[in-house]
């Protein structure tokens, strides 16, 4: 019998687990990111997280910019929900979440997902990733 590879063994797992998914990356290598989260199998089969997502403050307010890049693996165009939500240096959900936003990922393409805090407390992000359906 064949030997799984790193990304099958990762799908076969997450096909077991109960929603949601995290994300995976697009090095096969690299582990799943916890931060972005995927709401079935299906969805996270062709969406891969690029490189790490980037947060930054905002000046002179001290919001939290957050920045994911997303690419569409698969062969047709998707559409998804994406929603941010933000949490503070202990991890607690603040009342600060952002509305669904559609995004269009065409075939082999790659966006960028981002969102800025309301506030200040922001230390942490939540994206959450579904179909546009």
């Amino acid at each position: 019998m064949k030997a799984l590879t790193t990304t099958s063994a990762l799908l076969l797992l997450a096909a077991c687990a109960a929603p949601p998914y995290p994300a995976l990356r697009v090095d096969s290598d690299v582990e799943a990111t916890s931060q972005v989260d995927v709401s079935d199998a299906s969805l996270q089969s062709v969406v891969r997280v690029v490189g790490h997502p980037r947060l930054e403050r905002m000046n002179p307010d001290g919001q939290l910019r957050v920045i994911v890049k997303l690419r569409n693996i698969d062969q047709e165009e998707i559409q998804i929900l994406a929603e941010f939500s933000f949490v503070d240096a202990q991890g607690q959900p603040l009342p600060d979440e952002t509305n669904k936003q559609v995004k269009i990922l065409r075939a082999g393409s790659t966006m960028n997902v981002e969102a800025i805090s309301r506030g200040r407390d922001a230390a942490d992000f939540t994206l959450r990733i579904t179909w546009n359906k």
